[in-house]
C-alpha cells in the first residue's frame, strides 16, 4: 500500500546499505553487532533488506525501485541516501564500486566505470536529484571532498552529537568542535549541503546546557548548518554506554525530560533548516533506556498548548501542510541573508502568507574560489547549493492539479538567484552543485554546461523577479 508521506516532500528517497565494516570511532553509545553495519542494529528496516541482497548496492537498488513501484510511487526522482556507519572511512576501491553499483541499479544497466554510470543517469528513467551520505567531522578532509564531488553527492551528513570538546572526549569520539568547524566549512564552500547529527542527552550533558548548545548552533556562523537529525540519546543493548547504566554512571533523561527540551529546540530552529527526523529508527527490543517512540505528535502538541510553533523546513512544507488540511494561499518570492562559514549564504522561498513553504534556494557568495570552477578575476564565487520544490513528487513528464511541482517556481527561483549575483554581487558566473539526474533539467531548460563536476552558466544576461518580500535572518 502506498505510503503518501515517503514521496511528500518531492522525490523518492532510496536507502541502500554498505557491508559490514568497523569504523574509526569507538563512541561508547553506538551500536555494535557482528555482520552489522556500524551505529545500526541487526533487525533495522534497511539492514534487513540489505542482507537480503548481499550488501550489493546494485541489487538493493533494484529491489527497492520494485517495491516502491509496487506500492504505486513514482521512481523517476531519486534521492540515494548511503548508510551504514563511516562511508568515506572504507576502502577507496569499494566505494567506488559501491557507488557505481547505485547508478547501475538506478540505470537497469551495468558501466564500466563510475563516469559511464553517471552520465547514463544524466538521462535515466530513474534519476539521481540527490545523493546523500553520512561521515564524521575527522573523515571530511579535502581528499574526501573530492571524492565526493566525484561521486555525485549532493549532501552530507556530519555525526556532529554535540559542541563541546569535554563530552566529545568522555565519550570517545574521537574528535573535537575544530573538525566540526572545519568540515562544515569545505562541505559549504564546495557546495553541499550541511546536516548535523545533533544527540541530546549524551553523558555529561544536561538539558540547560543541550539547550545552550543548540542556541550556539545556530547563533555562531561557524555552524548554522542546512539541516538537523535530533537524535536523543539511547541506551542500546551491547553498547558501553549500557554497562555505564547498569552500574548507574548514566541515566538517560526521562522522557517528560527530553519532550520539553525537544520542544524547546524545536521552537528556536531558523527558517533555513530542515530537521528531517526526531528519533534514531532502532528497533525497541534494542534499547535497554532512553525515548522508544518518536515524538513529532507530542512535540507539535507541545508546541502549541505553548503558543509556539516549529518554523523548520519540514514543518512548513506544502505537501506536509496540504495533507494535514491547512488552507493553502498564494505563493510569493521571500529572501533571507545571512553569513556562515565565511560566506553570505541567501535563502530564497517561495511562502504564502501563513509561511507555507512551496519551494526553496540556496545561494552562497564566498570569496574562496573552487578547483574546476572559473571563478571572477577577484576569486569570488556564486553557488547554488540546493534547488526544491516541494509538495507531493510530481514525475518529470507529470503535472498534477494538486501539486507545487513543475509549476514554474523552480524556474522563478533560480531566474532570481541569477539576478541576485549578477546585478548585487557583479558576478558574471553562477554555479550549480546538482544532482547526477538533474544535469539535464539545468542544461536543457537553462544553458548551464558542466565544469568540473558542477554545471555552470554566464550571466552577461541575467533575469528574474523582483522580490515581493524580506525576511531577516531568524
Amino acid at each position: 500500500m502506498r505510503k503518501f508521506a515517503r514521496t511528500i516532500s518531492g522525490v523518492t528517497p532510496v536507502a541502500v546499505m554498505t557491508q559490514p565494516m568497523k569504523c574509526p570511532g569507538q563512541c561508547l553509545y553506538c551500536p555494535t553487532y557482528a555482520d552489522t553495519p556500524q551505529s545500526y542494529t541487526p533487525e533495522s528496516p534497511a539492514v534487513l533488506r540489505a542482507r537480503r541482497c548481499g550488501y550489493d548496492a546494485r541489487q538493493q537498488v533494484r529491489l527497492r525501485l520494485k517495491i516502491l513501484s509496487d506500492m504505486g510511487h513514482p521512481t523517476d526522482k531519486i534521492e540515494l541516501i548511503i548508510m551504514g556507519g563511516t562511508f568515506l572511512a572504507h576502502p577507496e576501491e569499494y566505494q567506488y564500486r559501491f557507488i557505481q553499483g547505485c547508478y547501475d541499479g538506478l540505470n537497469g544497466a551495468v558501466s564500466a566505470t563510475l563516469a559511464e554510470a553517471k552520465q547514463r543517469n544524466e538521462t535515466a528513467g530513474h534519476r539521481t536529484t540527490g545523493l546523500c551520505i553520512e561521515t564524521r567531522p575527522d573523515w571530511c578532509r579535502q581528499a574526501e571532498i573530492d571524492r565526493m564531488l566525484e561521486f555525485g553527492v549532493t549532501r552530507v551528513e556530519l555525526g556532529v552529537q554535540t559542541l563541546d570538546n569535554e563530552i566529545y572526549q568522555l565519550v570517545r569520539r574521537g574528535h573535537q568542535i575544530a573538525d566540526v568547524v572545519r568540515a562544515t566549512a569545505l562541505l559549504r564552500e564546495h557546495g553541499f549541503k550541511v546536516y548535523y547529527h545533533w544527540m541530546p542527552g549524551l553523558p555529561g550533558a544536561t538539558p540547560q546546557t543541550d539547550l545552550a548548545l543548540t542556541v550556539k548552533l545556530f547563533a555562531d556562523d561557524r555552524f548554522r548548518p542546512d539541516g538537523l537529525k535530533l537524535y536523543p540519546t539511547m541506551v542500546v543493548a551491547g553498547t558501553e554506554l549500557e554497562k555505564w547504566y547498569q552500574e548507574d554512571r548514566y541515566q538517560p533523561y526521562s522522557d517528560e525530560t527530553m519532550l520539553d527540551l525537544v520542544t524547546e529546540i524545536k521552537s528556536l530552529v531558523p527558517r533555513y533548516v530542515r530537521i528531517s527526523r526526531v528519533l534514531r529508527d532502532i528497533p525497541s527490543q534494542f534499547i535497554t533506556a532512553g525515548c522508544k517512540d518518536s515524538m513529532r505528535g507530542q512535540v507539535r502538541q507541545r508546541l502549541e498548548q505553548k503558543a509556539l510553533a516549529c518554523q523548520c523546513i519540514r514543518c512548513r512544507e506544502y505537501g506536509h501542510r496540504t495533507r494535514d488540511g491547512w488552507k493553502i494561499g498564494e505563493p510569493h518570492l521571500v529572501r533571507m541573508d545571512y553569513e556562515a562559514s565565511g560566506g553570505r549564504e541567501i535563502f530564497l522561498s517561495f511562502e504564502d502568507e501563513k509561511a507555507t513553504l512551496f519551494g526553496l534556494l540556496r545561494m552562497r557568495i564566498q570569496a574562496r574560489s573552487v578547483p574546476g570552477l572559473v571563478s571572477e578575476a577577484d576569486g569570488n564565487l556564486a553557488l547554488i547549493r540546493e534547488l526544491h520544490v516541494f509538495g507531493p513528487e510530481v514525475s518529470l513528464h507529470g503535472r498534477l492539479v494538486e501539486a507545487a511541482q513543475h509549476k514554474g517556481l523552480g524556474k522563478a527561483l533560480l531566474q532570481e538567484a541569477e539576478r541576485i549575483a549578477g546585478n548585487q554581487f557583479q558576478m558574471r558566473q553562477i554555479a550549480v552543485l546538482s544532482g547526477v539526474g538533474a544535469k539535464e533539467y539545468y542544461r536543457a531548460e537553462f544553458g548551464y554546461r558542466p565544469q568540473g563536476e558542477y554545471m555552470a552558466r554566464s550571466l552577461e544576461t541575467p533575469a528574474g523577479h523582483t522580490l515581493t518580500a524580506i525576511v531577516p535572518p531568524n
